[in-house]
């Protein structure tokens, strides 16, 4: 079997994938971290009312600042009997702090002078826009930005023109939508109509293989379908399954993580004494084949008298790196799936507080997880090692993502058997001492592993009282 090859990219230990032997180390999942007790952005200009807040996050890599579009409500229209949805935009040069610009570009509420992309008049403002993401490789610069939306629009049409539409964007401001639903609620009878699904849904652009990736709700849990053009889908296919009636798969996303795909599922637990939403970790390998990895959720609802006390749902974009950290960012409610009310609640309200006039609003949060921090490969003082399977150099350096400050590692190259390199072995290792998310390796004789290019080599780590995130091959020209 021909060795895969060490990118330039982050290698994970989400999965044992890449991992020959272990010995006397752990693993471990990591939470992770709220960053603030408040919201980071909330409903506070007229037409931002709506409690559920669906968001994507972003950094512009071309333009240097980070966006956000989300969710929002101009109030309850009589004709329709639904709240007018808007989606709305914001800016931030640090990722925490948000800027609403006025754009000017629709009227809402009797003035232009508001941060609105789409309005309340597209679709009688039945829709909401989890995912809406810059397209890095798309040549066409009018299809730019891209989206998937669900709406609610035409469940009294015959037949019901209700599903998730796709738009595009050359700008993130201007959006041209699909005429018809991209995946229909109710397919049309005598017809190639793809569905039915429900809402909850998310994108990826899967970067490694230049496609897109549709993250549905149906098929007895969740589904995806795929695209190459971001006009024609494959039929969704169930990738993960409820695993009972109280087990709800409720919505998830996906990225590209290293060579590999991570993704966030909201899970719903809708026990009747509980009925929350928590955060939890998916992985795969080819974007595929999903599932959930062994470990608590990553994000989980506040102690009472917080913000986010009962619902944490996700947000339809990747985690943002803001530095050495990953900002993930995330809808929290006080309020239970469905609001509870009446005598649910007040039989709730004796465990945990919540009675009938619990807050309804929710709101967009953010924690933070160290870059690559996952998982750990943990060894205490007696020390521990992990050995990869044989792996082909293309890059000139290794670094790892580590820490060590109260410890050490020793990184050594063997041969597939198990032999150590010459020049590469524990003796000749630098140890490294640090909390670094890319300390670099070496060795006595230097750095390089330009010798080594196109070698199968297996990499073994030495832990002393470490944590391993991650290690990376490096390209220094």
């Amino acid at each position: 079997m021909q060795a895969r090859k060490l990118s330039a990219r982050p290698q994970l230990f989400v999965d044992f994938e890449d991992v020959d032997r272990q010995e006397n180390v752990t693993r471990r999942f990591h939470p992770a971290e709220k960053a603030r007790d408040v919201p980071v952005l909330k409903g506070e200009r007229p037409w931002e009312q709506y409690k559920g807040a669906a968001a994507s996050f972003i950094h512009d890599d071309e333009e240097q600042i980070y966006k956000v579009w989300y969710l929002g409500d101009t109030g309850f229209d009589e004709a329709t009997q639904h709240g007018r949805h808007v989606q709305c935009y914001a800016t931030s040069h640090d990722a925490i702090h948000w800027e609403r610009p006025n754009l000017g570009l629709h009227e809402v509420l009797g003035t232009r002078e508001n941060n609105v992309v789409i309005p309340a008049s597209h679709h009688d403002g039945m829709d909401h826009w989890e995912s809406m993401l810059k397209d890095p490789f798309d040549p066409d610069p009018d299809r730019r930005y891209k989206a998937l939306g669900w709406s609610s629009y035409g469940e009294d049409l015959s037949p019901p023109r209700t599903g998730i539409y796709s738009a595009t964007s050359p700008d993130g401001f201007t959006w041209s939508h699909s005429p018809d639903p991209v995946f229909w609620c109710k397919p049309r009878d005598g017809t190639d109509d793809l569905g039915p699904v429900g809402d909850a849904q998310a994108m990826m652009i899967d970067t490694l293989k230049k496609r897109y990736v549709a993250f549905l709700r149906g098929g007895g849990g969740r589904m995806i379908s795929i695209s190459e053009d971001f006009v024609t889908w494959t039929p969704p296919e169930t990738v993960l399954w409820h695993a009972n009636e109280e087990d709800l798969l409720y919505n998830q996303v996906g990225f590209v993580y290293g060579d590999q795909y991570l993704g966030l599922l909201t899970h719903l637990d809708r026990h009747a004494r509980r009925h929350t939403c928590t955060l939890q970790l998916v992985m795969s390998r080819d974007g595929e084949h999903w599932q959930r990895a062994p470990c608590p959720p990553i994000i989980s609802p506040g102690e009472i008298g917080e913000w986010d006390r009962f619902l944490i749902l996700l947000t339809g974009a990747p985690p943002v790196r803001v530095g050495d950290k990953l900002h993930i960012y995330y809808r929290g409610f006080g309020m239970r799936h469905s609001g509870l009310t009446g005598q649910l609640d007040a039989r709730l309200a004796q465990d945990d507080g919540q009675g009938p006039d619990s807050p309804a609003t929710g709101a967009l949060g953010l924690a933070t997880l160290r870059v690559d921090g996952f998982a750990s490969i943990n060894a205490s003082f007696d020390g521990g090692t992990l050995t990869t399977v044989p792996l082909e150099f293309t890059t000139d350096e290794l670094s790892i993502n580590v820490k060590a400050d109260f410890g050490r590692v020793f990184v050594e190259l063997l041969d597939e058997e198990d032999k150590p390199l010459l020049g590469y072995s524990k003796a000749d290792a630098i140890p490294i001492e640090e909390n670094s998310v890319a300390a670099s390796v070496g060795w006595k004789a230097g750095r390089s592993l330009a010798p080594l290019r196109g070698q199968a080599v297996k990499i073994r780590f030495h832990l002393v009282n470490a944590r391993l995130y991650s290690y990376t091959g490096r390209d220094t020209t």
